[in-house]
């Protein structure tokens, strides 16, 4: 599968993603809690793979249901990561999971996912027969899927002030199905990021 084919299966699958989450938000109230036109947010964030190998995920949250301290959110994320000499990789990840925000601010919340991943392995290759030995780089491209649970906490400014943002830190569990081998990975993860809500808060 080329780069391209799967930038086009991550469009598609957003529009469906996206499509999903305004029907279910259609159905949703908001009595006591964030206005209908509150109901969106945007986020950017390091993505850490492994935890200490940089990345970035940048997402939009729809908010399917909303009281006074608790919200249903659906997600969508796009994620860059790499780990160096070893691969680099691009991800569309969908979850869904409740965040519980006390009034004073303080945030938690708990998420399930599943995503589609492209990985583009690097690996290098030794000519034993040649004199001096040669080395030659092996690039190998697979599609895997990236099913994950996370959990976060952070702080949501709109509760005590006028600032709609959320600023958060959620580790996560990660599993790649099939990896390089055919088989499966597990990874931990790190994300610490910033949501900025969309609308005016009434």
């Amino acid at each position: 599968m080329t780069y391209i084919k799967f930038i086009n299966k991550i469009f598609l699958f957003s529009f469906f993603l996206l499509a999903s989450f305004q029907v279910f938000a259609q159905s949703s109230t908001t009595k006591n809690g964030t206005p209908k036109n509150q109901k969106k947010a945007i986020s950017l964030a390091y993505y850490g793979y492994q935890i200490v190998n940089p990345g970035v995920s940048i997402g939009m949250e729809n908010y399917l249901a909303t009281t006074a301290n608790f919200q249903v959110v659906a997600a969508i994320d796009l994620r860059f990561l790499q780990k160096k000499e070893q691969f680099s990789a691009v991800g569309l990840n969908a979850r869904i999971g409740q965040r519980y925000t006390a009034d004073f601010g303080l945030m938690l919340e708990t998420h399930l996912g599943i995503g589609v991943q492209q990985t583009f392995y690097t690996s290098k290759v030794y000519d034993l027969t040649t004199n001096p030995i040669t080395e030659s780089v092996q690039k190998i491209s697979k599609t895997g899927y990236t099913p994950s649970i996370a959990f976060g906490v952070g702080y949501d400014f709109s509760k005590k002030s006028n600032l709609p943002v959320l600023f958060y830190i959620r580790p996560s569990i990660n599993w790649l199905v099939p990896d390089k081998n055919l088989v499966f990975q597990t990874n931990p993860s790190l994300e610490m990021g910033m949501v900025y809500k969309l609308g005016k808060k009434s």
